[in-house]
């Protein structure tokens, strides 16, 4: 037993101390858009054909660095200022993942291996894609009647800002986020080194192994823990040794998308139906994802 406690410690601490700093650097750039980017330039910015608009927002990842807490109300605002509901949607979506600071996380979680970072954008992408193409041809609304949010972190009307203090209310609003994030990253921590310690490792490399069942394990355990983007590749790493890639891949991709975390937020913000429409694009893609990927990798 404690020799068991040793290697529960020390996969938890190693989780947790990797983890942290990218939260911070993630917590910091999501609250630099939240105070400075406004939702009439990225508006402005966005084209009014289908197809161009939801690649420039699903690319649009890659220069705002929110994570997927900040990206809620940012696309509540994008739609209120008239950027149609797909291309709000597929930004949702990809802008968790798409960015520097996830992907280099999960490049040093994963030892620099660009396969796995860009087979995660991709599955992400896919989604992202698929999100805003349906959501095209089944909202007709340009801009739908949202549900009011209520204040707190992030009030209705944020783009409303007091410039003399931006620096303190970019440093308020990370501090706030930051440790709201730590208990999820903490709470992911737990579990993987729980689940790699006192598990039986025969019957976790079964499970692992297994092309399809590894998949669907891992996807709610991800749904369930609701780590925030810029930690969850490192609980994936530990997973790495005993499941498929197909399934470390899943963890990563779905729960970004359908979490625990952010689904009543989720709710609150864009309604059930909005909601409804990710979660039943985003589990069923992943899952054949992740399925063909351990195919592809002879798993």
């Amino acid at each position: 037993m404690a020799g068991r406690l040793n290697d529960f410690l020390v996969v938890f601490i190693s989780i947790v101390l990797q983890s942290l700093p990218f939260v911070l650097v993630g917590v910091l750039a999501s609250s630099l858009v939240h105070q400075y980017l406004s939702s009439e330039l990225v508006a402005r910015w966005m084209p009014r054909r289908r197809l161009p608009a939801i690649a420039l927002a699903a690319a649009f990842g890659f220069v705002v660095p929110v994570c997927d807490c900040g990206v809620i109300p940012l696309a509540r605002r994008l739609i209120a200022k008239g950027v149609p509901v797909y291309a709000a949607l597929t930004l949702l979506v990809a802008a968790p993942v798409i960015n520097p600071v996830v992907l280099l996380s999960t490049g040093f979680a994963f030892q620099g291996n660009l396969g796995v970072v860009g087979l995660r954008a991709a599955m992400t992408l896919s989604v992202a894609v698929a999100v805003g193409l349906l959501a095209s041809m089944l909202v007709h609304e340009a801009r739908p009647r949202l549900p009011t949010l209520a204040s707190g972190l992030w009030a209705e009307d944020p783009d409303k800002r007091d410039g003399s203090r931006g620096l303190g209310a970019v440093v308020g609003h990370a501090s706030a986020e930051y440790f709201d994030v730590v208990f999820y990253v903490v709470l992911g921590a737990l579990f993987t080194a729980t689940t790699q310690t006192f598990v039986p490792r025969g019957d976790l490399m079964s499970l692992g192994a297994h092309p399809v069942g590894s998949v669907a394990t891992l996807m709610p355990v991800a749904t369930v823990l609701s780590i925030c983007s810029e930690a969850d590749a490192f609980v994936a790493r530990a997973f790495a040794t005993t499941f498929s890639l197909g399934a470390v891949l899943a963890f990563m991709a779905i729960g970004q998308i359908v979490d625990l975390r952010n689904g009543l937020l989720l709710v609150r913000t864009l309604g059930w139906r909005l909601v409804a429409l990710i979660a039943l694009v985003a589990y069923p893609l992943i899952l054949l994802e992740g399925i063909a990927i351990n195919r592809l990798a002879g798993q």
